[in-house]
């Protein structure tokens, strides 16, 4: 039996299961895997299947980042002995290669299981990541309790529990499934919860923190070993060490030392990264202080945050605090600073849970106004008269909101850009290369008479020759110093991976209150619908005054603000002293005060809030005064007049909203509402109170562009970069600011997508309309096929609501609405981020620019989230920019393509680099020798690392072009590029090699056994080595792309005068007569005449590979061109 222990305040209905039910359970959740299929002890899980979790509006989004699988295993003696033998038999490299497959690690080191009998289990994520964690035991006989919380917020009692850790997460087995502390609180109803104000007893608290542990979030240092020892461990670092130790076996000491030093560079960058954002997350999260908790005895206690649990009754002070938990407000209501979670400065007003009857069951998503959330800071309370203000306790440490974003950073999703695929590809072809030259080695080697270590160490030279080890730190390079420049700018990243990513970025969605536009609006203009009525500013006075003022100081919505300073009224909490009890139920009021211009005017108190909520779009307040009651609302005009008599909305009022919101100005409806004396404020609903209004009017207000808006949108539209609207507010004005900086043509006609919810199909599905967007020219048309009317002469806008029947009703329609619409209005977090996806779903490499702002989810969920904040990083996006304007997004895209471009040169010269070597390295094992220690350096460091590490240093270009670069390392062109190159290159050294030996003067090469380092001249060798040194020249020349991407070659003055530099210094080694420095180079003495025609071929050759790039690129422009306008009259 499993029994109950529950605090006495919440009794469950029903928690008591026989043994057998629960076996019964187990055992079925264990036959059935993902989707229905019969593989044993796999489940699927959502780590927010307990209750949405996402930023500080609890909105998950809908993501798919936190789907994984589970694999139940338990270790086997065998297995065991085993893995030990292979491992030390092999000197480590069997344990070695399973440490880089976890699922070839678990499968020998254990079987599957049950999850009964399980010891350890394989955890897969949604991108095929894979991690062991070790599975706990405990049963009842064991010292500790084995509780774990229901669904209600009660406590439940196991005969046995099991558990693993995640991520930060406990998961623990109940029910027939994997489940989080975060299903407490799942189910509860919002009457229930608003019971739960008498606190937890001292058992009840002990017993819940051996379930929840304690409030913290531990961010654990990593050791520099252990950071040094996961970054050596990684296969290019392995081969690299490889390869330093086939060279300095080989005697090969000097290049071996400089990839050393590279690699440690390297290393202590990562070391110091690391530790930098570890450090950054450790002094976001270890934080804690006193806070009062209400006890069942009745006392107030202080304790430490870290000793709170789900259940408790936090005590928010009226001077505000630090909130270190997600908690449910139980009474008044309090202002909070949600900046920390979502970068959002503006203050958010919090009031207390109720039934109101839309909800059955507690959501945070549903319920966000009434949630205070960890990390975020309480400006200010409003009390009952003499009374606590009370939170419940409701998730801790990585539970909560803030720690789900914590753990976002710590565990971020994998960079999904082809780039890297393909790149791990080519190194593929390049390890098939290697192994046909690995063979030829040895088959040519031993035919000469060769000892066995010298073809085996030959062959496996041959091998770290074609996979070059310095491709990864060469090919960051490019990433490093954009990083820096960006910075420079004032744009910080904190994922530099993602900078490769903003160069092919076709699509940017942006924000607009805040971003497109300037944060704070002007009032402009009250227009009235009975002129005969008093000013409409009263009314709005009286609405708008949730702002709570102490010390002259105003806290809330700018809206709000503005509204509330044109009346001059002033705000005043009334006396503190007066007494009151909890039951009464009667909200302290606040007193507006008339300025002394109006003294006409009486006082006036608010008694009741029904605070602004985005879902219903509107907000309201009762007010007293002159022995009245009255109620106001606010909010979007269509909202406001959908509440009120039809009798009091004039015929022209839509004409009048449109003819506002066409230009620009944001409105707001108001209307009022007479409340019969003696009726209980306390008590009053929610929806009792916005029925049967009358419509007063509505407020006019400006939101202005920011200065440079209007010329970035243009540079966008230059570069064929969509740009395109997601916002909050009313479809016209969306429109209206988009035409005005040119998201929408000034020459392109508008249309707006709506949906008739009365009028359906055939299927039962509201008919979607086409309505033009100016006034007096409306008429509907089916919208069968979006794609037909996408032309050059129409763009598209559409609402939220109308989105989410399309995205429910019309799911065949959605990737091509996301394709044809420009401006989307009304949208809720989830649906940005919704819209986010589906634009990565039909190909695009989206980029999401924003405030902060109800943007948390679209910034995480796009290629490049570039957050406007004056934070130095942001823990929703990559990008942070310290200049609030989107300016910014220019920036980071022109670096952005600098990078991709500069990574595509790099790996382009490298790739040539090292099968040009491979090609000579051929020749001459052909005849038994290969190039001098000497000449391998001289290839590898002045000319190869010095110029790969100069070119990686040029700036982006100073405007966008109006091609993307190419994104594809393994495309038509680069491929034929490459090997062009590497042909003509070729050619060049077989002809060289062949045509020494038709010379006169020419003294074949004779090997002996020992190969000894002045054994290995010969005359070929010689040739092939002055001929190729100018081709790594010439493809770092060719390759190092300058415009329309990065700066021109002469502006990267480094590497301009690396190229003439060495250009002399190797012209000067071929003609100049024999010197020591030719003796030290391991060169062989040959004709002038002949150096002569060596140093021609390679002039030819230079000329040839110019004028096959310059042709190429000529080709590959005419393609691009014909595909394009095939693609515009498809």
């Amino acid at each position: 039996m499993k029994r109950s222990t529950t605090s006495p305040v919440w009794p469950p209905s029903s928690t008591t299961r026989t043994e057998d039910e629960d076996k019964c359970i187990v055992n079925k959740a264990d036959r059935m895997g993902p989707g229905g299929s019969c593989r044993p002890t796999t489940r699927t899980l959502n780590a927010g299947n307990s209750g949405t979790n996402g930023g500080a509006t609890g909105n998950s989004g809908g993501s798919n980042d936190l789907d994984f699988e589970i694999f139940a295993y338990r270790t086997t003696t065998w297995r065991t002995i085993f893995f030990y033998i292979f491992s030390f038999g092999t000197c480590g490299i069997f344990r070695l290669i399973l440490h880089w497959f976890p699922k070839l690690f678990i499968e020998f080191r254990a079987k599957r299981c049950s999850v009964q009998n399980a010891n350890l289990v394989l955890v897969i994520d949604s991108h095929e990541r894979s991690e062991i964690c070790r599975v706990f035991y405990r049963n009842r006989k064991s010292t500790e309790h084995t509780v774990v919380a229901h669904t209600d917020g009660s406590l439940i009692e196991f005969d046995e529990l099991r558990w693993f850790f995640y991520r930060k997460l406990q998961y623990t087995w109940i029910d027939g499934e994997w489940t989080t502390a975060s299903r407490a609180f799942s189910s509860v109803t919002p009457e229930n919860m608003t019971k739960m104000t008498k606190g937890l007893t001292d058992d009840d608290v002990a017993l819940r923190q051996t379930y929840f542990g304690q409030n913290v979030m531990t961010a654990e240092l990593t050791p520099f070993f252990e950071i040094v020892l996961k970054e050596i461990l990684t296969p290019f670092y392995i081969f690299q060490a490889f390869s330093v130790t086939v060279w300095y076996i080989d005697d090969y000491v000097w290049y071996s030392t400089l990839i050393i030093l590279m690699t440690s560079y390297s290393i202590i960058l990562t070391l110091r990264q690391t530790r930098q954002q570890e450090s950054r997350i450790r002094s976001m999260v270890v934080e804690h202080d006193e806070v009062e908790v209400l006890r069942d005895d009745g006392r107030v206690r202080t304790i430490d945050s870290s000793e709170v649990v789900p259940g408790d009754i936090l005590i928010i002070p009226p001077q505000g605090c630090m909130l270190y938990c997600d908690c449910v407000l139980l009474n008044g209501s309090v202002i909070v600073n949600e900046s920390m979670l979502t970068g959002e400065s503006i203050p958010i007003t919090k009031t207390a849970i109720s039934d109101d009857g839309h909800e059955k069951y507690f959501s945070i998503d549903k319920h966000s106004k009434n949630v205070l959330f960890n990390g975020t800071k309480v400006l200010q309370t409003k009390y009952y008269k003499g009374q606590h203000v009370k939170a419940l306790v409701i998730r801790t440490a990585y539970s909560t909101t803030k720690g789900q974003l914590v753990r976002s950073i710590m565990y971020p999703k994998p960079a999904d850009f082809k780039f890297l695929t393909q790149l791990m590809k080519f190194v593929g072809v390049l390890s098939i290369v290697a192994l046909f030259g690995f063979l030829y080695t040895a088959i040519v080697l031993i035919i000469n008479d060769k000892s066995v270590w010298k073809v085996l160490i030959r062959a496996l030279d041959l091998v770290t020759i074609t996979v070059p080890p310095a491709l990864p730190a060469v090919m960051s390079i490019g990433i490093y110093y954009a990083q820096k420049r960006l910075k420079k700018q004032s744009i910080y990243c904190i994922s530099p991976t993602t900078i490769n990513t903003c160069g092919a970025i076709d699509v940017v969605c942006f924000d607009k209150t805040g971003t497109l536009t300037e944060d704070g609006l002007d009032f402009y203009a009250v227009r009235m619908v009975d002129e005969k009525k008093c000013d409409l500013l009263e009314p709005v006075t009286k609405i708008t005054s949730d702002s709570m003022c102490r010390k002259m100081e105003l806290h809330g919505d700018p809206l709000d603000v503005i509204l509330f300073e044109q009346t001059g009224f002033t705000l005043e909490d009334m006396d503190d002293d007066e007494s009151g009890s909890e039951s009464d139920h009667s909200v302290q009021p606040i007193l507006v005060r008339p300025s002394s211009n109006t003294p006409d005017q009486t006082d006036m108190s608010i008694m009741k809030q029904f605070i602004f909520n985005s879902a219903l779009q509107r907000m309201s307040v009762i007010v007293s005064g002159n022995q009245t009651l009255k109620a106001y609302c606010k909010g979007s005009p269509e909202m406001i007049v959908s509440l009120c008599k039809p009798d009091t909305v004039p015929e022209n009022f839509h004409d009048i909203v449109e003819e506002y919101t066409q230009h620009g100005y944001r409105l707001i409806a108001v209307a009022e509402k007479d409340i019969e004396n003696g009726t209980g404020i306390s008590k009053i609903s929610r929806t009792s109170v916005e029925c049967d209004l009358e419509l007063l009017g509505f407020v006019a207000l400006e939101n202005r562009l920011k200065p440079v808006t209007k010329e970035v949108i243009d540079d966008l539209n230059k570069a064929n970069i969509r740009s395109i609207m997601v916002t909050g507010d009313n479809l016209l004005t969306a429109l209206s600011v988009a035409r005005e900086c040119s998201i929408i043509g000034e020459d392109r006609k508008a249309y707006l997508i709506e949906h008739h919810q009365n009028e359906t199909d055939n299927r039962g599905r509201p008919i979607l309309t086409l309505r033009h967007s100016e006034i007096g020219n409306s008429r509907n048309i089916k919208c069968s096929d979006l794609s037909k009317l996408a032309s050059n002469d129409f763009q598209f806008a559409i609402s939220g609501p109308t989105f989410s029947v399309v995205s429910h009703e019309y799911p065949e329609l959605l990737d091509q609405l996301v394709c044809v619409c420009n401006v989307f209005a009304r949208m809720a977090p989830d649906q940005k981020q919704l819209l986010v996806e589906h634009l990565q779903t039909v190909g695009s490499t989206v980029a999401m620019c924003g405030d902060g702002a109800n943007d948390c989810a679209a910034l995480k969920a796009a290629h490049a989230g570039i957050s406007l904040s004056d934070a130095e990083a942001s823990i929703a996006a990559p990008f942070t920019s310290k200049i609030a304007d989107i300016r910014c997004v220019i920036t980071m895209i022109r670096e952005g393509r600098a990078a991709l471009v500069t990574s595509f040169s790099a790996f382009l010269c490298m790739a040539g680099y090292s099968l040009t070597q491979f090609i000579s390295i051929l020749l001459l094992y052909y005849i038994a020798t290969s190039y001098s220690q000497m000449q391998f350096l001289y290839i590898d460091m002045p000319i190869v690392t010095l110029l790969a590490w100069l070119s990686s240093r040029a700036k982006a270009h100073t405007s966008l072009a109006p091609k993307p670069p190419p994104t594809s390392i393994l495309s038509v062109s680069s491929m034929v590029s490459l090997f062009g190159q590497l042909a003509i290159g070729g050619f060049s050294q077989i002809l060289v090699f062949c045509l020494i030996t038709l010379q006169d003067f020419f003294v074949p090469f004779k090997g002996t056994h020992q190969d000894a380092e002045d054994e290995r001249k010969s005359m070929q060798g010689t040739a092939i080595f002055y001929v190729s040194m100018f081709h790594y020249i010439v493809l770092y020349f060719i390759f190092a792309k300058g415009p329309p991407y990065r700066a021109s070659f002469l502006s990267n003055r480094p590497f301009a005068w690396a190229i003439l530099v060495i250009t002399i210094v190797c012209i000067w080694v071929v003609t100049w007569s024999f010197t020591p420095v030719h003796t030290f180079l391991g060169c062989v003495e040959i004709p002038f005449e002949f150096r002569l025609i060596i140093l021609a071929i390679a002039a030819v050759t230079a000329i040839i590979s110019l004028i096959f790039d310059r042709f190429l690129d000529k080709i590959s422009a005419y393609i691009s061109e014909i595909i394009r306008q095939r693609r515009k009259r498809n």
